[in-house]
């Protein structure tokens, strides 16, 4: 369902609703239990991020909780937002913390992206991402803790349930980024990879699972071999960062992204 210029909101399954953009996507989970929202979109997608939780019945002070996939400026943006004006909590794998508060950095930045604007779309793409930084490629959350578990521990490992609305399943799938993390809300059938795999960018001429370019990891080998980590979800839906969702079980998703591999 269309809601406005550039934004897309999906029902994949009764809570789970999917937001697609040009550049980047996030997920709401609304259930009687509350409201979690899983990545955010980019500093410059505040009213994009606003339009599509009243599209699903909710407002930002509705928002029980973020769970973040991994510390780049696409995915935490709103979150930010969110922690600043409404105290929303903001969660991210432990290992991932220190890039979400910005303590470290793990992103392509300026040179790597000059580095590669001879390929086919890099210039454009960089063009068309920077309204939507806000010159705040450096934009962090502060706020940010470790993923509160089941139990009361903090920070969890593969399979833990996560205590947010939703009680996904952790399934950490590090290379992206260090602390990269997929969320498995099994109640939906539904696998929220992040950046774990993509099925279109505006950098890769592959259409389908792929790996994102290399310049976009921290350790591309390591993003490669922790897509292994993904099969054993039983999940029918996958929703990725960039792309379209797929539709069909995450072993195959798993495995067509592991065949296609990286674009460059």
């Amino acid at each position: 369902m269309m809601v406005g210029t550039g934004l897309r909101v999906d029902r994949v399954s009764e809570r789970m609703h999917f937001v697609q953009t040009e550049h980047v996507n996030w997920a709401v989970y609304a259930g009687p239990d509350g409201v979690t929202l899983i990545d955010s979109g980019y500093a410059g997608q505040r009213e994009q991020l606003a339009a599509s939780l009243r599209a699903v019945g909710c407002r930002p002070e509705d928002v029980a909780a973020v769970l973040i996939t991994h510390g780049h400026a696409d995915h935490l943006g709103g979150a930010a937002w969110l922690a600043e004006q409404f105290g929303t909590p903001v969660h991210a794998r432990a290992a991932e913390v220190p890039n979400v508060r910005r303590d470290v950095t793990e992103q392509a930045g300026l040179i790597d992206v000059l580095g590669n604007v001879f390929r086919p779309g890099v210039a454009r793409w960089g063009w068309a991402i920077l309204p939507l930084l806000e010159g705040q490629l450096g934009l962090g959350v502060p706020s940010v803790t470790a993923l509160p578990m089941q139990g009361g521990i903090r920070g969890g490992s593969r399979g833990d349930r996560i205590a947010v609305p939703g009680r996904p399943r952790l399934r950490p799938v590090s290379g992206h980024t260090t602390g990269h993390a997929a969320f498995d809300f099994e109640g939906e059938g539904v696998l929220l990879v992040g950046d774990a795999l993509a099925t279109r960018h505006a950098t890769s001429p592959i259409r389908g699972p792929q790996l994102l370019p290399t310049m976009f990891h921290r350790d591309a080998e390591t993003a490669r071999a922790s897509l292994a980590g993904l099969r054993s979800s039983s999940a029918g839906v996958v929703l990725p960062g960039h792309g379209e969702a797929w539709i069909g079980p995450a072993a195959a998703a798993a495995d067509a992204a592991l065949a296609n591999g990286w674009p460059w």
